[in-house]
């Protein structure tokens, strides 16, 4: 009986284990570096936005408009650094080559399996982390198609 109970407690435990580092090894692992709109990445600068993106078409406090509808966020105690970069509008590409108006199934095609999903009634949100963990990718779907493509440093 002590024996049979000191197994089942064994493999418990390693059964707890393996659980455990299998839900570590799911995780996408994409570099920080890919986590990006049109080559522009957050915690890059804006000097380096508007080298790739062109000047901004508008600004509103700490929010630059880029032309083809590129936003950026720059942080309020840096205005140089970018904290989030992201669009509504197609033609603006990921470094995967996804970009708003394609399939929502390109988006596993491209990444891989999402670190997280959130599904509401009215659409559905894939968010990738960076390998470094510090940097993140929110994908938004609405109909079976991208709608929205945000990168920002991890908050």
């Amino acid at each position: 009986m002590e024996g049979e109970i000191f197994m089942k407690n064994v493999l418990t435990a390693l059964t707890t284990g393996l659980v455990m580092m299998a839900s570590t090894v799911c995780y996408a692992t994409i570099p920080g570096t890919d986590i990006a709109v049109s080559g522009v990445a957050p915690g890059s600068s804006v000097t380096d936005a508007r080298a790739k993106l062109g000047d901004p078409v508008t600004s509103h406090g700490d929010k630059l408009v880029f032309p083809n509808n590129i936003i950026v966020e720059c942080a309020e105690y840096n205005y140089d650094l970018i904290e989030e970069i992201g669009t509504r509008s197609a033609g603006n590409v990921t470094s995967a080559g996804l970009q708003v108006g394609m399939p929502e199934a390109s988006i596993m095609a491209a990444y891989g399996a999402p670190d997280k999903v959130d599904r509401d009634p009215d659409d559905t949100e894939y968010t990738y982390y960076s390998s470094g963990q510090d940097k993140k990718m929110e994908i938004e779907v609405v109909d079976g198609k991208i709608v929205k493509i945000k990168c920002k440093i991890r908050d």
